[in-house]
């Protein structure tokens, strides 16, 4: 398994995230999420990005639509947030490519991103209260790479990806300090502050 490989597959383990509802976000919205999140992840500099050089200065995700992602290799520690933003929580995700060699095709690379997550959900809870997760797959994926990519690429290197995990959508959080937590292991404080 290649050395992203290894750190996605920990950061999917590690990785906090926020929850949704047993009324959560319909799962062909929750697939769109995680195809907008790992876009963005592979098509981010390695110096900007959490699962890069970047580190936990850049593990909270902007996905969009007023939603944050906190996604990191070892966990999102904190997250400071406006208002009104709903956070996208994944409890465990993995993400196989043709740019790790993980396959060519769409079935060889869902199978590798079935087989390299959990088998179950994951615990997740907010403040305390255990909620709903939601297993998921994105599309078939078409990345472009940037330049100074995760992959040590040329900039422009095209490829394909698909990603499998367990997620929840939280609606917008209160103004204040919150705490979602992820089995035993994994805390991250999402801080709301008033306005966006």
């Amino acid at each position: 398994m290649s050395r992203l490989g290894r750190i996605l597959l920990l950061a999917a383990f590690a990785l906090a995230v926020v929850p949704a509802t047993a009324d959560a976000a319909p799962t062909r919205h929750l697939e769109r999420q995680l195809t907008s999140l790992w876009t963005t992840v592979l098509e981010t500099p390695d110096a900007q990005n959490a699962f890069g050089h970047g580190g936990a200065d850049f593990a909270c995700w902007d996905i969009g639509r007023h939603t944050v992602a906190p996604f990191a290799p070892t966990s999102a520690d904190t997250c400071t947030v406006g208002a009104g933003t709903k956070v996208f929580i994944v409890g465990f995700s993995v993400e196989c490519s043709t740019f790790e060699g993980n396959g060519t095709t769409d079935a060889e690379l869902r199978a590798c991103a079935r087989a390299g997550d959990l088998q179950a959900a994951p615990r997740i809870a907010v403040d305390g209260r255990v909620i709903h997760v939601a297993e998921v797959e994105t599309p078939l994926l078409h990345i472009t790479l940037p330049p100074d990519n995760l992959f040590g690429l040329p900039a422009g290197t095209s490829g394909l990806s698909v990603g499998h995990g367990w997620v929840a959508l939280h609606h917008p959080l209160a103004p204040g300090v919150h705490k979602i937590e992820i089995g035993d292991d994994v805390v991250t404080e999402i801080i709301v502050r008033r306005g966006r």
